[in-house]
């Protein structure tokens, strides 16, 4: 057996690197990427941007709400509270008592357009708590949330004053509660799910980005080789181990030197742009999150382009070896969709061990770092366990492709697989 010499794997890797860097496609999407990416920075903004000249807009000229209820005390305590509401304005109206006449006057007023909705209160509604309001604004969820609030607010209060209670006892009690979670000792910072999603949103695309292009480069790579022949003859010059290893370390740093490129990118950005500048202290990315950021991606990076690496080895067409590209992946489409569940949920018993999982690690790993800091032996063990993975993963795939890139014509079997790993 040869000596695993690192000169080699360095001039494969070089190899690799400049031919893949010299691409068109490698310098198209190391500028269109960007691109894509303040697409989606910027589209929240003018959404919110939006919803904010609606505020406006309502502040200019309320929404028009008619309260029909045989109760006049019951309407008009869910007018007042409709009016206090923060954020909106509304012109809340009283209509009492709640004919069938009145109800076919609303509606006429609906469709000429005098009223924006009107909620219906009869003796059925308020006994049933079922109420229905009829509103030429139904995808306005913020109105119909605020709505119910101050239905729910004058239900109580007025059963607090049959019930003997006074205004101020009321107004006290109903009194909304103004909740902020922090991190246990640590007064003053804020416990934010929403960043955390955010940020790993952003790494999520980055990683399934590299994987889908330079993790599949790898494996055509390796199969573009295996088909003309030409690994036989880079066999003489290199051991196959050498050969896999070069290959992985090549590409990989095709990916960092495109990541450092949009970091480049950004950080000018963030120089020249008070938006993007505010969006980054928004999502809180500091120095130590990219660390982790670069340290996830690097691992995560060798753990499944390894595993692509042995896939290009066993198969001899592309359409056989794309079968299992959605196999490979898996893990990753699963921690995608626990994102959600882990950033609301990050201590959760489920969150943990997924965390702690090595091919789910690099997304929802971080995603715990970035939602606030998890105990240190857990991110110990997290990379403990995915670097362990690694060196399984490069001995599994390493004997796969020793033996792989040689063998020609019909698809091995699980039996074949498992001598290679046995005998090569």
């Amino acid at each position: 057996m040869t000596e695993f010499s690192i000169h080699k794997v360095w001039i494969i890797a070089k190899r690799e690197y400049v031919e893949r860097v010299r691409t068109r496609s490698f310098i198209l999407s190391t500028f269109v990427t960007p691109v894509l990416m303040g697409l989606f920075l910027i589209l929240p903004a003018l959404i919110s941007a939006s919803t904010a000249r609606g505020i406006k807009h309502d502040a200019e000229r309320p929404a028009r709400i008619v309260i029909a209820c045989d109760n006049r005390a019951l309407a008009e305590l869910a007018s007042g509270e409709l009016m206090r509401q923060q954020g909106a304005r509304y012109a809340p109206s009283v209509v009492s008592p709640a004919s069938p006449a009145e109800h076919e006057q609303l509606d006429k007023r609906l469709d000429a357009g005098d009223i924006e909705g009107y909620v219906w209160l009869d003796g059925q509604a308020r006994a049933s708590r079922h109420v229905v309001f009829a509103t030429s604004r139904a995808g306005d969820v913020i109105l119909q949330r605020r709505l119910g609030d101050a239905l729910s607010y004058a239900f109580a209060a007025q059963r607090m004053v049959e019930q003997g209670s006074s205004a101020g006892d009321v107004a006290a009690t109903l009194q909304p509660v103004d909740l902020t979670a922090v991190r246990a000792g640590e007064s003053f910072s804020v416990y934010n799910a929403v960043r955390g999603a955010a940020v790993v949103l952003i790494l999520m695309f980055v990683m399934l980005f590299s994987l889908l292009s330079y993790g599949v480069m790898v494996m055509r790579s390796v199969m573009e080789e295996k088909s003309s022949r030409i690994t036989e003859v880079l066999l003489c010059a290199a051991s196959a181990q050498e050969l896999m290893t070069g290959k992985i370390l090549g590409t990989g740093s095709v990916g960092l030197t495109q990541i450092a490129a949009w970091l480049t990118m950004a950080a000018l950005g963030a120089s020249r742009s008070l938006y993007l500048r505010t969006a980054i202290e928004v999502l809180g990315v500091g120095p130590s999150l990219m660390v982790y950021f670069v340290v996830f991606y690097i691992l995560g990076y060798m753990l499944y382009s390894t595993i692509f690496a042995a896939v290009g080895a066993i198969f001899n067409s592309i359409d056989e070896a794309q079968q299992w590209n959605f196999v490979v992946i898996l893990p990753l489409i699963a921690a995608s969709a626990m994102i959600l569940p882990v950033a609301t949920s990050s201590d959760s018993a489920i969150s943990v061990v997924a965390s702690l999982f090595p091919f789910c690690s690099p997304i929802l790993m971080f995603e715990r770092l970035a939602v606030h800091s998890p105990p240190v032996w857990q991110v110990a063990l997290s990379l403990l366990l995915l670097v362990a993975t690694i060196g399984a993963a490069m001995f599994i795939s390493g004997r796969i492709y020793r033996t792989g890139i040689l063998m020609y014509g019909k698809r091995p079997t699980i039996r074949e697989l498992w001598r290679w790993l046995r005998h090569a």
